[in-house]
């Protein structure tokens, strides 16, 4: 159970709302366990007897790589809370910013769009004021932040913050200040956000820009007690999603410092203002937390910040490095027989590449940059659509050897799909490679993106110094390529040391043993006779080790019937 302070509530209150002096500590209890919730997200109620309040807030640790914060524009105009929730499958939700009509007023930003823009100007005293107003975001490293905000245009390179908002005063009815000018903000590519207002917690202290954002005359009140929406975070990467309850004789509400405090009580260094009133709502599991009206009755809303699960929206930020390739990269290998896609949904800027199903030989290779050796977590993207095959092999190399894992590419259209976890060496000789293996000749597979995502767990054999020892052998050729039944491999050994020369087949199965011995260096010649295999794509893997050395290398080649 959390509660606040008494010295810091008292103080809170002399200064900020006198005609309240005897108001109560919130209690609050964690109610998590009364819904079915993923580790990461938790859920707490808060009451206070005097004055009568309900309060919710939704903690979220983004460290958790499972789970995500993204912002989102209604369906059609606008949604309620639970509407939305059940459309998008959201873990829980909160309302967003202001709104008039169908038309969102405030800021969302998805990773690379711009669904919508906070005002760049209000009408106030029958002048024209141009506003600064702030908006809530999350970097693509999970950062979060609170910032005052304008955008100069449509995109997010148009997007500029600034140490502090336009200098109003409350009922300002002076001549309006000069527009925002780019030299005195700070170019701020938002990766995502989310916009409202006003501000309510800078730098680990209560400072609401309530005049300075344009606020009065708005309807949204300063001292007096509302049902309010606030999102925050604190320190250490936790998000804070917060609703009240107000108008009620159950629950009174916030008042903008009130809330402010309520949000360094809770931890947060800094938090914004939602859009409040009877817009104010929370769901959890598609449930709707608070009664915004006393009831069960919701208001329909333009703008939402959502807890989602990782993949849920392309581009989402995750947790550890990450490593992407498209098909136009200088990394990515792509064999003849591959055309761009008219499709939309793709990775990036370049096409996804598209190929009929065949015999392995066409393939799209991507070769990793990792920054270290260590686990990582493989991603792959493409566009579904009904003509794409349902078994495209993405064929994993990675520090233990080769798997071939099966995507069915005519589902999970545009978005990050797991592939599974597998440990690489931080080198070259971490690829996957997409192959028209297991298609048919009516069906496309489908090459875009892959990505590696860390999962900071360090490979503790000594193999993690791959990348910096001293290579002791090289794997000359394999000749000829295609061939039929039989080729030569040919590699050269600066040292003695033991070889293990092995075929693998496209599900990663061990074929044949090649070479399993200690070999004095020098230049070395085996023949492979495959005459008992069928037509199709192998990988020949090379392994070397000695009391100094270990390296390996692997090999594609076609079988041809």
């Amino acid at each position: 159970m959390k509660t606040f302070r008494p010295a810091i509530l008292i103080l809170f209150i002399f200064v900020w709302l006198p005609h309240s002096s005897s108001a109560q500590n919130i209690e609050w209890r964690n109610i998590s366990e009364q819904y079915s919730l993923p580790d990461g997200v938790q859920l707490f109620e808060g009451t206070r007897s005097s004055p009568a309040l309900k309060a919710w807030y939704i903690e979220v640790d983004l460290t958790v790589a499972e789970i995500g914060l993204v912002p989102y524009l209604a369906e059609n105009g606008t949604e309620t809370v639970t509407e939305f929730s059940k459309r998008i499958g959201a873990i829980a939700a909160i309302n967003g910013g202001y709104f008039g009509g169908n038309s969102s007023y405030s800021t969302v930003v998805q990773p690379g769009k711009v669904l919508s823009r906070n005002v760049g100007s209000l009408n106030r005293n029958n002048r024209s004021y141009p506003v600064i107003r702030s908006a809530f975001s999350i970097a693509k490293n999970r950062d979060m932040a609170v910032d005052w905000i304008y955008h100069f245009g449509s995109t997010a390179d148009d997007i500029y913050r600034f140490n502090q908002p336009m200098g109003y005063t409350n009922g300002s009815s002076d001549l309006p200040l000069a527009a925002p000018n780019k030299n005195t903000g700070e170019a701020f590519d938002m990766y995502m956000g989310i916009g409202g207002g006003p501000i309510l917690v800078k730098g680990d202290s209560v400072h609401v820009s309530y005049n300075e954002e344009i606020f009065w005359g708005s309807g949204v009140g300063l001292s007096n007690r509302d049902p309010r929406t606030a999102v925050g975070y604190t320190a250490d990467g936790r998000a804070i999603l917060l609703v009240t309850d107000g108008r009620q004789v159950a629950s009174q509400g916030f008042s903008l410092p009130e809330m402010a405090q309520v949000m360094i009580d809770l931890g947060c260094t800094e938090a914004i203002n939602l859009d409040g009133g009877g817009s104010s709502q929370m769901a959890v599991t598609n449930q709707l937390i608070n009664r915004p009206g006393g009831g069960s009755y919701q208001r329909s809303v333009t703008s939402f910040l959502a807890v989602v699960p990782a993949d849920s929206i392309p581009g989402l930020p995750v947790v550890g490095s990450e490593e992407i390739l498209d098909t136009a990269d200088e990394q990515v290998e792509v064999s003849e027989g591959w055309t761009a896609s008219a499709n939309s949904g793709y990775w990036g800027e370049s096409p996804s590449l598209i190929t009929l199903g065949g015999d392995g030989s066409k393939t799209v290779g991507f070769s990793a940059d990792l920054p270290s050796a260590g686990k990582y977590r493989v991603d792959g993207w493409w566009v579904a659509s009904f003509n794409r095959s349902k078994k495209t092999p993405y064929i994993i190399q990675h520090r233990l050897g080769i798997d071939t894992v099966y995507a069915n590419q005519s589902t999970n259209s545009s978005q990050w799909v797991e592939l599974g976890e597998y440990e690489f060496n931080g080198n070259s000789e971490d690829r996957v490679i997409i192959s028209n293996f297991g298609g048919d000749t009516f069906n496309y597979v489908v090459a875009d993106a892959v990505r590696w995502v860390g999962l900071d767990e360090e490979v503790t054999s000594n193999e993690s110094f791959l990348s910096q020892m001293p290579k002791s052998f090289e794997l000359l050729r394999v000749y000829p390529n295609p061939f039929n039944p039989s080729t030569q491999i040919e590699y050269s050994l600066e040292q003695a040391g033991t070889v293990r020369l092995e075929v693998f087949d496209l599900q990663g199965r061990l074929i044949e043993s090649l070479v399993n011995a200690q070999q004095q260096s020098g230049t070395h010649r085996i023949h492979w006779l495959a005459s008992s295999q069928a037509t199709g794509l192998y990988f020949v893997r090379i392994q070397f080790e000695n009391s100094q050395s270990y390296w390996y290398d692997t090999h594609k080649v076609t079988l041809i019937k």
